[in-house]
């Protein structure tokens, strides 16, 4: 099965066995549909066929069939965990690609083959990088699956989630959470990757009855994926239909919370979605305090529902850290006891922590997309 990993960034993973709507979108996208890649990827098969022509085969399994998407490769040696981690210093938002023993900074998670690291700023990507987990057997073929993975279209699957497509549950798709027999886009996945790209002649989503134009298109912004949550933060996200969306509501964990506030500015998604109505206006927020909920993993859905009676939803799975209690009102009872570790470019540990007679260790990690510290652990 194709799994979330849980990894400091927004990452999605592929492993092997699992479960089982038409294509989806994860919300962001490439500005001008523009991608350079850098496809320095050093070795080759046993067979000898090289890694890096296999990657930019995959590669161009969407941009040859994708209008309005353009990817161009380069050769300049940079490493795919640049900026993740304090080995390798951030490269200026170079998008690579390589075999490695660990995600990054990260062990990866039982039956993981490979994550697809991406970073965004308001609607578009930034950075996306694609780690492959040297620990497995690798081949590069076509037609059934063999005791080695097939390279290329994992590697394609992986491109799919780099120009902006989630897992598709329902129909047959390279983008489906489980490697089979299936190594080209499907039609469904085109249809994905042209609704972001080339919406004029595009793929006609999963909610407009055929049109080229999904009715309605949502995004849960924050909580992200497998984000560590804590404290008292926002939920964000926006919501554009073709008819009026007349509100959002939230689900935790598979039960109806509340309904969330919607209409807020966002000139972003009004300028790369012109043709919907108040496109700038649809934003939806409030304030949340994950204290509330137990330390651990949770679920979060967000769904959006129009005057015509539609609907469309996504969700995010997020990893609460907190103290024991929800909400410390005595500034007093909060002290930080020793001094701090730093660990590579963007991780502090407060190693003693106090709160209400408690002794904690607090981890604290940069998120670029968000510009500021979050606390990815209270232990």
């Amino acid at each position: 099965m194709l799994k979330q990993c849980l990894l400091p960034l927004a990452v999605t993973c592929i492993v092997f066995s699992g479960a089982s709507n038409a294509f989806k979108l994860l919300g962001p996208s490439w500005e001008n549909g523009s991608v350079t890649y850098d496809t320095s990827f050093p070795g080759a098969t046993p067979a000898g066929q090289n890694w890096s022509s296999a990657m930019q085969q995959a590669a161009n399994k969407w941009g040859d069939q994708v209008e309005g998407l353009n990817i161009t490769f380069t050769d300049n040696g940079f490493h795919a965990c640049a900026g993740y981690t304090g080995a390798f210093p951030e490269d200026g938002n170079q998008n690579a690609s390589g075999f490695y023993t660990q995600a990054c900074d990260e062990a990866f998670g039982t039956d993981v083959i490979a994550v697809t690291l991406s970073r965004s700023f308001g609607s578009f990507y930034v950075e996306s990088d694609i780690v492959f987990n040297s620990n497995e057997s690798w081949s590069v073929y076509d037609g059934t699956t063999q005791s080695a993975l097939d390279f290329r279209r994992v590697a394609v699957h992986e491109f799919g989630h780099l120009i902006g497509l989630d897992h598709e549950e329902t129909n047959s798709a390279i983008m489906a959470p489980f490697i089979g027999s299936i190594f080209n886009p499907t039609t469904d996945d085109l249809n994905g990757a042209r609704d972001i790209y080339s919406p004029a002649t595009g793929g006609g989503g999963n909610s407009g009855g055929g049109n080229s134009t999904p009715a309605i298109q949502i995004s849960l912004e924050e909580p992200s994926s497998n984000q560590a949550a804590n404290g008292v933060t926002n939920i964000r996200g926006w919501a554009v239909g073709i008819s009026t969306i007349q509100r959002i509501e939230l689900y935790v964990n598979g039960s109806y919370a509340t309904n969330i506030p919607y209409g807020g500015d966002r000139a972003d998604v009004g300028q790369r979605f012109p043709s919907y109505q108040n496109s700038s206006k649809s934003g939806f927020s409030m304030i949340f305090n994950w204290g509330n909920l137990p330390a651990g993993q949770h679920n979060m859905e967000v769904r959006a529902y129009d005057s015509a009676g539609r609907t469309e939803s996504t969700s995010s799975n997020f990893t609460v850290h907190a103290f024991d209690t929800a909400f410390i009102s005595d500034p007093s009872q909060v002290q930080i006891l020793s001094s701090a570790t730093v660990s590579g470019n963007n991780t502090i540990t407060l190693n003693q922590v106090r709160a209400e007679g408690k002794n904690y260790k607090v981890v604290l990690r940069w998120n670029t997309a968000t510009q500021k510290w979050d606390v990815a652990e209270i232990d």
